[in-house]
């Protein structure tokens, strides 16, 4: 691993989205063999992100992105959106393989859930599915728990599509 020092920023700049939309459908590809519906799952969100963050009104802000670079280049990243009623979604997070082990991920994670608080958040939510051990071992970590375990076929695989929640109180 590069001993290059890894810094975290607030995004979204010209291009974000779609680096996060690339990292995104790149590794899961790559490391749980989704397909093409999957980056397609990821750039239908990303485009209403960018909707509600281009569509703002003066003053408001409809969520965040975070992004972990090193050397110029975007490692990590991890975004929350506001789902309204003080409730965020935790969304697009990913750490990239050259820099796992490194606690990017928990940094990311850490920044979000601090910025949550700030911001008087009084819930985080998030979907993923199974088989994501590392981000799942980190959820719960963070006082995130399980609540709901779904059987679907999509991103051609058989999975459990997973609900986690955490209670910011």
């Amino acid at each position: 691993m590069s001993t290059e020092e890894i810094t975290i920023r607030v995004g979204p700049r010209p291009g974000d989205l779609g680096i996060v939309l690339v990292m995104h459908g790149e590794l899961y590809a790559c490391e749980h063999g989704f397909d093409h519906g999957f980056e397609a799952h990821v750039a239908r969100g990303l485009a209403a992100f960018a909707d509600r963050l281009g569509s703002a009104e003066p003053g408001t802000e409809p969520g965040w992105l975070w992004l972990a670079e090193r050397g110029g280049e975007v490692v990590g990243t991890v975004a929350l959106t506001d789902e309204g009623d003080r409730v965020g979604q935790l969304r697009w997070f990913l750490v990239s393989p050259a820099v796992r082990g490194a606690g990017v991920g928990r940094t990311l994670l850490r920044t979000l859930l601090d910025h949550a608080r700030s911001r008087g958040f009084r819930h985080v939510k998030l979907w993923t599915v199974d088989g994501l051990e590392a981000a799942a071992r980190l959820y719960r970590e963070a006082g995130f728990r399980c609540t709901e375990r779904n059987p679907v076929r999509q991103w051609g695989k058989q999975l459990d599509e997973l609900r986690y929640d955490l209670d910011l109180g």
